[in-house]
């Protein structure tokens, strides 16, 4: 029995074989391809790529908050009429042009602790993104690896469709020709037609789900539909992967220090944990420290090239009423500017130059209970956090559990099916000769081959969903996923 159960396996290879060099250059994906294009694809994957980079940008933009601020400007303008001369800020009657130049620095010196725990918490943010990252790929590489076994699942139950039509046509090919020599009847050859009808639709029904299968996972690889897709068949058997010896417990242990989703979560405590620090932080005292220069230009403007002293002499200012005597003031001498309309513009910028520093402290007295509000905001979001990482443990938790209880009850089944193929072969071999002699009636065969039929689907379908349950075992413990 096992030497035709090797028998048939071996027909299988040979047949997969002769399709793939039938199909010419037709390309084989193994599934770390079929996962690694999909990694590039996924519009998911590209999402979580882009929270990185802005949790990147934002983190730069904390610890430059750090530095001062150093702002410039100019302006150069025309006036016309009656203004003011921004030079000798005295009014002027006349069109003439002005401009100026001003810079101001500030710098935080103290804010309560929120620059720094600012640049804390976008450090954790930073790193928690790229935690999600690798859980949107693993994620990805899941259900790409469970739609990849499905598609082999679909392969070997199309085969298994295929084998069980052509035993039916063999025998009806027999049926035939004793039917011709009169050795049987008439509703034998009926019966037998009316069996490979059925396989024949067995047939069809298993290409089709072979067929959305392939959908699946072209869709879960973002393939378009129109590519051809083959997929290796590694050659791997029940025998080939056993359960590890760790309990759900032990493997959980193992998961919850390596799974991305975890440390994510972990780490989204800490960070709302900062920011309650810098709602806290809005509670203290600011000190800044400013300083600022500037400077101003007139086409207007005299130089100031010094002083000199000139004599004034007496002047009439009146006369004494009623003698018309004339009233004069006394000569003097006064000291007044010397000055020259050639200014130069750097010479004007350099005499018209300001500076300022200063020192803004600011305390919070009544913000309206606003700075309140935030705290309790902040301090309900790290309570959020807190309660999506126990969810998060809880979840991991409950797959290793299901993971692990199916992998067992997938091994049980596909052992007790084994033995179970392995006495329906026999049972359709005996059913099968007691036929062709015409011991057995068609009921009787027909009911022999559905049973082996059904049987070898059972086996396929229990052994890939112990290889998948496996599969996902090893990768809670850290391993990649993988077929080998």
């Amino acid at each position: 029995m096992v030497l035709k159960k090797k028998i048939y396996l071996s027909l299988i290879g040979v047949f997969m074989t002769v399709m793939s060099f039938g199909q010419g250059t037709t390309r084989q994906w193994t599934l770390q391809e079929c996962i690694n294009y999909a990694w590039e694809n996924n519009l998911s994957i590209r999402s979580n790529e882009l929270n990185l980079r802005s949790n990147e940008i934002s983190l730069k933009e904390s610890k430059f908050a750090m530095l001062p601020s150093l702002n410039a400007g100019g302006q150069m303008g025309k006036s016309f009429g009656r203004t003011i001369d921004p030079v000798t800020n005295s009014f002027i009657s006349s069109d003439f042009l002005s401009g100026g130049f001003s810079a101001n620095s500030s710098v935080t010196l103290s804010r309560g602790g929120i620059l720094r725990n600012t640049i804390k918490r976008n450090e954790l943010n930073l790193e928690a993104s790229e935690h999600d990252l690798q859980k949107g790929k693993n994620d990805i590489g899941l259900t790409v690896a469970t739609n990849f076994l499905n598609v082999l699942l679909n392969k070997e139950q199309l085969e298994n469709a295929r084998y069980q039509l052509q035993v039916s046509a063999d025998q009806l090919e027999r049926t035939k020709k004793l039917v011709e020599a009169g050795s049987a009847r008439l509703t034998a050859q009926l019966d037998l037609e009316s069996q490979k009808a059925t396989n024949e639709v067995n047939v069809v029904n298993a290409e089709n789900n072979l067929n959305i299968s392939l959908l699946n996972l072209k869709q879960s690889m973002q393939m378009p539909a129109n590519l051809e897709l083959d997929i290796v068949a590694p050659e791997i058997e029940v025998a080939d992967i056993a359960m590890g010896l760790q309990k759900p417990s032990e493997i959980y242990e193992v998961a919850v220090n390596n799974q991305p989703e975890i440390k994510s979560a972990d780490l989204g405590v800490q960070s709302s944990d900062v920011g309650v620090k810098i709602a806290k932080g809005a509670f203290y005292p600011s000190l800044s420290l400013n300083g600022s220069i500037s400077t101003n230009y007139s086409d207007r403007a005299q130089q100031f090239l010094g002083s000199q002293e000139v004599v004034v002499p007496a002047q009439q200012i009146g006369v004494v009423q009623g003698t018309n005597t004339p009233v004069f003031t006394l000569p003097s001498v006064q000291t007044v500017p010397v000055t020259s309309p050639d200014y130069a513009l750097a010479d004007q910028f350099s005499d018209n130059l300001g500076q300022s520093i200063s020192l803004n402290l600011n305390v919070p007295i009544f913000t309206r209970f606003s700075n309140r509000a935030n705290l309790q905001r902040a301090q309900i979001t790290k309570q959020r956090a807190e309660i999506t990482a126990m969810n998060a443990r809880n979840t991991l938790r409950q797959n290793i559990e299901s993971a692990y209880n199916s992998a067992l009850a997938g091994l049980k089944s596909y052992e007790a099916t084994e033995k179970r193929v392995q006495a329906l072969e026999e049972t359709f071999r005996a059913t099968e000769e007691r036929y062709n002699v015409g011991d057995a009636n068609f009921v009787e065969y027909q009911v022999a081959s559905n049973n082996l039929f059904a049987a070898r689907t059972d086996l396929v379908r229990s052994k890939y969903e112990y290889i998948f349950r496996v599969t996902i075992l090893d990768f809670y413990l850290g391993n990649p996923i993988t077929l080998d």
